[in-house]
């Protein structure tokens, strides 16, 4: 495609236009908006290297060049990542998904604070519902966590903490796949994002940049690929246990 600007002649956006279907076409102007507004993300810029202005070209920052790679959670393109996000965990919750999606709007219109907010909520709407699956399988232990999550003086902490102490204890019967991803997944990525929001949501002074939010959104993708697996793994440890119990009293 000629990234060229032309003089007279719109060589880049006439290739844009030409790309589409007759009866779908942008117009210039919303090709020019596009562009400048790639720009003010740091995705996009105009190469001057020639001496004539008819022939400096659009090109991508490296910035772009990796959003261009079609990562497979990538922040950069709203669109996509609710898209990849649904594609690879198509369990999610509508609750969650809102707040996700409330952390992308935020972050396309460079409102990182406003982001991880909305980010920080969207983790803990996941988390109470891993948690709250995971009863029945915590046995015993398991009644004691479902009272703490049930309390509205509970702060999210402390859920979190008692949880995570329950799930330690029983570590050895989770699937090794999921065994192997608790430190990173909990005491990483989730109370990191725990942190942000706290600091964040109180008149701290933190400031989130770009830089920190796009990596934030990037992990977030994979905890919630790991979360769901571990809740399925618990919603499906809990309907063997019913059809064990169902069978034996049948026999009896």
């Amino acid at each position: 495609m000629d990234a060229r600007l032309g003089q007279g002649r719109w060589y880049f956006s006439d290739a844009v236009i030409n790309s589409y279907p007759k009866d779908s076409k942008p117009s210039r102007d919303l090709i020019n908006q596009t562009l400048w507004s790639l720009v003010g993300k740091g995705l996009v810029y105009i190469d001057i290297s020639q001496p004539s202005p008819v022939n400096w070209e659009w090109r991508l920052t490296n910035a772009g060049i990796k959003s261009s790679n079609d990562e497979q959670f990538n922040p950069d393109d709203p669109d996509r990542y609710i898209g990849r996000l649904k594609e690879n965990v198509p369990e999610v919750s509508d609750l969650a998904l809102l707040y996700v999606q409330e952390a992308i709007n935020c972050y396309d219109h460079d409102c990182y604070l406003g982001s991880a907010v909305m980010l920080g909520v969207a983790s803990e709407a996941v988390f109470l519902e891993l948690a709250e699956a995971s009863i029945p399988w915590l046995e015993g232990s398991g009644d004691g966590l479902k009272i703490i999550l049930e309390n509205p003086r509970q702060p999210y902490v402390n859920k979190f903490k008692e949880f995570r102490k329950r799930l330690e204890s029983r570590k050895t019967q989770l699937p090794p796949e999921i065994a192997d991803k608790i430190s990173i997944t909990f005491d990483s990525l989730l109370d990191q994002y725990r942190l942000v929001r706290n600091d964040t949501g109180h008149p701290s002074g933190k400031t989130i940049t770009r830089e920190d939010q796009y990596i934030f959104l990037q992990m977030f993708g994979r905890y919630l690929q790991t979360v769901y697996k571990m809740k399925s793994f618990f919603q499906e440890s809990k309907f063997s246990a019913n059809l064990s119990n169902g069978a034996g009293d049948h026999e009896h």
